[in-house]
């Protein structure tokens, strides 16, 4: 079991137990730019706040990469926390919220023979969560593209022993030449269980996904591939998988996307992922 598995399913236990402790959730979404790389990227943030502390997780995508564990505080509307990711990357968050929007700045050291860097980012709420009220859907939703995109973008151990990105695993099944640098999970469609009222994570019976690879190619520099995922809950499987547009050329037969879909999205998976045993 990854480092990252671990924090989100211990993530997940400590949410959805964090009615006993009285502690509040809540959900953003946005984007984030390396002014020192000159490079853009995706961001998702799940806090979860008992007083002044803040904790969580965040995934950062796109062309960039980094997130982790929260650790932090909130005084009022301003924000100072910092992550650290599987490889020990730790970045330095402070933000304010102001009109609808939680932005601000962040500070990454030095880090394996890469220099000091400085970014801007900016999110907006998905949704919300106390611990005295029902579980909001919106907030389930934010969730599973959390988990998922961490998921995707976990490393895979090789046959051989050796350890590739996710993008990477999931950029050789796809493309003949480049390398994968990232996935994220643009959104998810959700069909509940219809014997049940709540809108927690084992409520789910199907979902479609829509992700995209982020990838760099020998004939063309960069480029994107968007893929779908379709799952059953009920049936513990990977019902459909397709390669919906890439800017990049693919391999002809690309049955092998459904690559790892059914070893990473697979029963046991799927159970600790959407029920947090």
């Amino acid at each position: 079991m990854t480092l990252c598995r671990i924090i989100l399913l211990a993530l997940l236990v400590f949410i959805q137990s964090s009615a006993l402790r009285a502690v509040d959730l809540a959900a953003f979404a946005g984007t984030c730019h390396n002014v020192t790389g000159n490079a853009d990227g995706h961001l998702k943030l799940v806090f979860t706040e008992e007083g002044a502390k803040l904790g969580g997780f965040v995934s950062v995508s796109g062309w960039l990469g980094g997130g982790g564990n929260i650790t932090g505080t909130r005084s009022g509307t301003n924000f100072r926390f910092t992550t650290t990711d599987r490889t020990g990357l730790i970045i330095e968050w402070q933000g304010d919220f102001h009109n609808g929007k939680l932005s601000g700045e962040y500070f990454i050291n030095a880090h394996a023979g890469l220099p000091r860097q400085v970014g801007e980012w900016s999110v907006t709420p998905e949704g919300g969560w106390k611990a005295d009220e029902p579980y909001d859907a919106n907030v389930t939703l934010s969730l599973l593209k959390l988990i998922l995109e961490t998921r995707f973008n976990d490393p895979v151990t090789q046959s051989d022993g050796s350890s590739i990105s996710g993008a990477q695993n999931v950029f050789k099944s796809i493309h003949p030449a480049g390398a994968g640098i990232s996935i994220w999970v643009e959104s998810v469609d959700v069909d509940w269980k219809t014997d049940t009222q709540s809108r927690r994570l084992e409520d789910i019976h199907k979902f479609r996904l829509n992700y995209i690879l982020y990838w760099q190619g020998i004939l063309k520099p960069t480029g994107t591939t968007k893929l779908r995922l379709a799952y059953n809950t009920k049936i513990d499987s990977v019902t459909s998988v397709e390669i919906i547009e890439s800017t990049g050329t693919t391999n002809k037969d690309v049955n092998g996307v459904l690559f790892d879909a059914g070893a990473f999205l697979g029963k046991a998976a799927v159970n600790s992922l959407l029920r947090g045993n």
